[in-house]
């Protein structure tokens, strides 16, 4: 049996990633959540994501920023990520 494919939310407002995950959850795929860069980082050492949600504006280390480590990574290098802001 295929398995369905991750999208990963990363935001650090919870009103935002209700949402986000409400509008995902209509698609045929598991959702991943992440409240911080931090923890989106933590998440990809256990998850393959097919696309990241990555919000911008975050405490600690931003979007941007968690974008660049993402890229660093050669797993996740190739990852479509998309800014929500």
């Amino acid at each position: 049996m295929k398995q369905s494919p991750t999208v990963l939310i990363v935001d650090d407002v919870p009103e935002n990633l209700r949402v986000l995950k409400e509008v995902m959850d209509a698609l045929d795929c598991q959702i991943s959540v992440a409240n911080s860069g931090e923890r989106a980082l933590e998440l990809l050492d256990r998850t393959q994501p097919c696309l990241i949600l990555l919000d911008v504006m975050m405490g600690g280390i931003d979007g941007f920023e968690t974008c660049r480590r993402i890229r660093c990574h050669p797993h996740h290098k190739d990852v479509p990520i998309i800014f929500v802001t």
